[in-house]
C-alpha cells in the first residue's frame, strides 16, 4: 500500500511527512503524528543543547513492540540540507540536528530516540560536557537514588563545577557538567575517574563496576560514558517505552518532589517547559575548566584612553553610586578571561540603544545595535562597529553621568558565554549562552563599520506571538510586611500590551483583542522600546481622579469609528502599567520583580497616556490613604517575584477596603447545580428603602449556612418586585414580602448604587 503523504513548510524547508496516523505508542495510542507535534514544540529549547552534536539514532518503525533500528550514519536518501559530520575510523556520517526542520525529519523516520555525543561541530575533537550516569539495578527505590544523586552533586560541586540533573526517561538520572570545550574526551574520562573514585568508595550503595553480575544491588557510577563514541540520551529525547516518557532537565529543588520519572512524558514536558522555562537554560554559561588541568586565562588587554568609553577605574566610581535597593544586581554574573565572555548593554542614553560586546584577544569587540536584538529569524538589525572597550565592561552596570560620553543608565541586559559556529567571508554565526539570554545570531558585513545582525533560531516562547495570560494574585484581609512593594489596585480593564515592530496590540485577561477600542494607546511611537510586552490596567478617570469602573466599560462596548472617536474625546483612557514580560527580543518573566518595573519604567516616554503604575514601601500607609479616597485597595508583590503567566501565585496579594453595613434582603436568586436545594444569590436594598436596589450577594455562606438561612426564608411570605430595575435573572427570582437585615462587607458603591464585591457577613435578626 502507497504511503499516505502530508507536505509541510518547517521554517525554510519543505517537508513530507507519512504515514501519519500509524500508532507507535499502542498501549497510550499515541500516533507519529503526535511524536512530530511533541518534537516541534520542544525543538527550539532541545536544539539549544544538541545542535550540531553527532547523533546516534533508535528508530521504532512499527512501533515501540516491533523491531528497533540503531542507526548511525546519515541514510544515503537524506535531503541535502540534512547537516553532518564524518567520525572515526570508518568515516561515519553522523547527523547533525541544527534546526527545527531537522528535528521532525527523524521524526518522520519513526526516530523516537535521539543519542547525542560530548562533542559538536566545529570543534570534534573537543568534549563540552562530562557526564555521570546514575544506572540503579531492577527493583531500586528511585528515593534512595535521588538521596544519592544529590550527595554526588554536592560531592562533584566541591570540585568547583556546576552540576545539572535530568531523568533518562527510564528509571536513571543524568548528572551534567559543562565544561570549556578545550579539552579530549580521554581528559573528561580522566577527571570523571578521579572525582567518582572517592565518592564510590564512601558509598557502599554505588559501584565503578560495569559487569551487573558484579554490582550486587548498587548503583553504577557510569562515568565510562565519557568515552569516545559513547553517547547520552539527549535532553527532551522521547524514550521507545510505554507511557512515552521523556528524558527531562529539572531544577534539583523539581527532581527532590519527583515521585515517578514516568511523569514526565509526551503530554505535558512541553507546557511545563512553556509553563515554568527549561530548567538547563544557559547551562553552557557555567562551563569551566578541568579541576586536573592548570589553564591560564587569557592577558586582559589595557586600552588607552578614548573619550567614547570609560576607563576600568571610571567604571568602578560609577558602580559605587548604584542604588542596588531600587536596581539589584544582576546574579552570578561571568567576568571573562577565556576569550568566551560577552554582554549585551541596554544603554538608556540620549537614544536607547543596545551594546552587543563579545570578547576577543583581551579585549570586548563592540556594535551598537539601535533596534536591539532580533527577537526571530527574519528580522535584521542594523550593528554599528564602535571602539574596543575594556573586559570591565562586561559586568559593569551603572548610572553613566549626564553630560559625560553616553550619559545615562547602562543595565545588564544579558551576561554570559559565547562561540562562534561558522566562520564565513564576509561575517560569522554566534551563540549566546546565559542564565535568561540564548540564542543563535548571524553577523554579516555590509560596509566598513555597518553590519547586519540576524536571528537564525526560534524562541521556545514568543510572547510577541503565543499572547500570554496575565499573572493573578491571591487574596488576603491584611497588608504583608517584608520584601514587598505596594502598589494601587486599579478599577479598571485587565490587558496586555504587546508592542511588536512598530505595531501595538490590547489583549483582556481573556485574550480577546480590544486595540480597536482605545486608539490613543495604539500608537507604537508611545514606547521607547521596539518590541515588548506589557502588563497594566486600562482606566477612564471620574471625578476628583478617581477611576471610573464605569466609564471605561463604557468605552469597551464603543463600535464602529465615529462612536470610538466621540467616546475618547469625552472619556480618555488611561494604561497604568506594572510589569515587564519580554523587552527587544528577551523573556524578562524569570528577572526579579524590581529589575522588571525599572525596564518597564524605561520603556515608555513621559506624558502619554502611559502611565507607570507607582510603587512605595509602606502598605499600610497606603492602604489607609487609599481607604479615605474611596478606592478599591491595594496589591503587594514580592520585590524579587518572578512572573508566573497565567497563575494565581502568593507573590502578587490584593488587599481590597471593605466597608460594613447593613442592608435589607428582598429576595433570592433559585439556585441551580450545586446549589438546587438552596439559592444562588440573595438580592439586597436600602435598609431603609426596599425600592433602592443594592444588587445581589452570592459568597460568604458555607452550604451549611446557605441551607439555614434559605429554610428561614421559606417561611416569609412571597411578595411583589418592588424595584424599578430589569434584572436579567427576573424569571429565576423569588421577591420576600418583607425581609430581614444583614450585614455585608464590600468595597464601595457603584456608579448605579450597587455593591461591589459583596461577601455576606451574618443575618441580623
Amino acid at each position: 500500500m502507497a504511503k499516505k503523504g502530508t507536505h509541510v513548510a518547517v521554517g525554510k524547508r519543505t517537508l513530507e511527512l507519512t504515514n501519519l496516523e500509524k500508532v507507535l505508542y499502542p498501549n497510550d495510542d499515541i500516533t507519529k503524528a503526535e511524536i512530530i507535534q511533541y518534537y516541534l514544540g520542544i525543538a527550539p529549547t532541545m536544539l539549544s543543547h544538541i545542535a550540531r552534536c553527532p547523533l546516534s539514532l533508535i528508530r521504532f518503525p512499527h512501533g515501540i513492540d516491533g523491531e528497533q533500528f540503531f542507526q548511525k550514519n546519515r541514510p544515503d536518501w537524506a535531503p541535502d540540507w540534512v547537516e553532518y559530520a564524518v567520525l572515526g575510523s570508518n568515516n561515519k556520517e553522523y547527523v547533525l540536528a541544527t534546526e527545527d526542520a531537522s528535528l521532525i525529519w527523524l521524526s518522520n523516520l519513526a526516530c523516537l530516540e535521539l543519542h547525542q555525543m560530548q562533542v559538536k561541530s566545529p570543534k570534534l575533537d573537543k568534549a563540552y560536557y562530562m557526564v555521570f550516569d546514575l544506572d540503579p539495578p531492577e527493583g531500586f527505590n528511585f528515593r534512595q537514588l535521588i538521596e544519592i544523586a544529590v550527595d554526588l552533586r554536592d560531592h562533584i560541586s566541591s570540585y568547583g563545577y556546576h552540576v545539572f540533573v535530568k531523568t533518562t526517561g527510564g528509571k536513571g538520572l543524568h548528572l551534567t557538567i559543562p565544561v570549556n570545550a578545550k579539552y579530549s574526551v580521554d581528559d573528561i574520562f580522566e577527571a570523571a575517574s578521579i572525582i567518582a573514585k572517592p565518592f564510590v568508595q564512601k558509598n557502599s550503595l554505588t559501584t565503578l563496576n560495569i559487569k551487573k553480575d558484579a554490582r550486587k544491588g548498587r548503583v553504577l557510577i557510569d562515568i565510562y560514558r565519557n568515552r569516545n563514541s559513547q553517547t547520552v540520551i539527549c535532553p527532551y529525547s522521547l524514550r521507545g517505552r510505554d507511557g512515552a516518557p521523556v528524558a527531562t532537565p529539572l531544577e534539583w529543588t523539581d527532581l527532590e518532589a519527583l515521585n515517578d520519572p514516568l511523569e514526565l512524558n509526551l503530554r505535558n514536558v512541553v507546557g511545563k517547559v512553556n509553563e515554568e522555562g527549561d530548567p538547563w537554560e544557559g547551562i553552557w554559561s557555567f562551563s569551566t575548566d578541568l579541576h586536573t588541568k592548570s589553564d591560564i586565562k587569557a592577558e586582559v588587554k589595557k586600552l588607552p584612553v578614548n573619550p567614547k568609553r570609560k576607563t576600568p577605574a571610571q567604571l568602578d566610581e560609577y558602580s559605587k553610586k548604584r542604588d542596588f535597593d531600587k536596581t539589584p544586581e544582576p546574579k552570578g554574573l561571568f567576568e571573562g578571561g577565556d576569550g568566551t565572555g560577552f554582554v549585551i548593554h541596554r544603554h538608556s542614553a540620549s537614544h536607547l540603544h543596545y551594546d552587543l560586546r563579545l570578547e576577543q584577544d583581551g579585549v570586548l569587540k563592540s556594535w551598537a545595535v539601535p533596534k536591539g536584538m532580533p527577537s526571530k529569524p527574519g528580522i535584521k538589525r542594523l550593528a554599528v562597529a564602535t571602539e574596543d572597550h575594556p573586559m570591565k565592561y562586561i559586568t559593569f552596570e551603572g548610572e553613566i553621568p549626564k553630560g559625560q560620553y553616553g550619559g545615562g543608565m547602562m543595565w545588564i541586559y544579558a551576561n554570559g558565554k559565547y562561540e562562534i559556529t561558522k566562520e564565513k567571508k564576509d561575517g560569522f554565526y554566534f551563540k549566546l549562552n546565559s542564565k535568561g539570554f540564548i540564542g543563535e545570531f548571524r553577523m554579516h558585513l555590509m560596509k566598513e563599520k555597518e553590519w547586519l545582525l540576524e536571528r537564525v533560531d526560534h524562541l521556545q516562547q514568543d510572547l510577541l506571538d503565543q499572547i500570554p495570560s496575565p499573572m493573578l494574585a491571591k487574596s488576603s484581609s491584611k497588608v504583608p510586611i517584608g520584601d514587598y512593594l505596594y502598589e494601587m489596585k486599579w478599577d479598571g480593564i485587565r490587558a496586555v500590551f504587546v508592542v511588536n515592530e512598530g505595531h501595538v496590540s490590547i489583549w483582556t485577561r481573556n485574550l480577546n483583542d480590544i486595540t480597536d477600542k482605545f486608539p490613543e494607546l495604539s500608537d507604537p511611537k508611545l514606547f521607547r522600546s521596539i518590541s515588548g510586552v506589557f502588563d497594566g490596567e486600562i482606566v477612564c478617570l471620574g471625578a476628583q481622579g478617581k477611576p471610573s469602573f464605569k466609564k471605561v466599560i463604557h468605552r469597551m462596548h464603543r463600535k464602529g469609528e465615529k462612536e470610538i472617536e466621540r467616546a475618547m474625546k469625552k472619556d480618555a483612557a488611561y494604561a497604568y502599567l506594572f510589569d515587564c514580560l519580554y523587552l527587544d527580543g528577551k523573556l524578562t518573566i524569570h528577572e526579579p520583580l524590581i529589575r522588571r518595573k525599572a525596564w518597564l519604567q524605561d520603556s515608555i516616554k513621559k506624558g502619554t497616556n502611559y502611565r507607570i503604575s507607582e510603587t512605595l514601601s509602606d502598605g499600610k500607609e497606603l492602604l489607609a490613604a487609599t481607604k479615605k479616597l474611596g478606592l478599591e485597595g491595594i496589591m503587594a508583590k514580592e520585590i524579587n517575584g518572578l512572573y508566573t503567566i497565567g497563575k494565581r501565585t502568593e507573590a502578587w496579594i490584593k488587599i481590597k477596603n471593605k466597608v460594613t453595613d447593613r442592608f435589607r434582603i428582598i429576595g433570592y436568586v433559585k439556585g441551580k447545580g450545586d446549589r438546587s436545594n438552596g439559592f444562588g444569590a440573595l438580592h439586597l436594598a436600602d435598609r431603609t428603602d426596599s425600592t433602592q436596589y443594592r444588587g445581589k450577594v452570592g459568597t460568604g455562606y458555607s452550604t451549611k449556612k446557605m441551607l439555614e438561612l434559605y429554610e428561614m426564608l421559606q417561611t416569609l411570605g412571597v411578595g411583589e418586585k418592588k424595584i424599578e430595575a430589569k434584572l436579567v435573572d427576573d424569571k429565576e427570582s423569588v421577591w420576600l414580602d418583607g425581609g430581614p437585615l444583614c450585614q455585608i462587607k464590600f468595597t464601595e458603591l457603584t456608579e448605579n448604587q450597587t455593591l461591589r464585591d459583596p461577601v455576606f457577613v451574618k443575618l441580623l435578626l
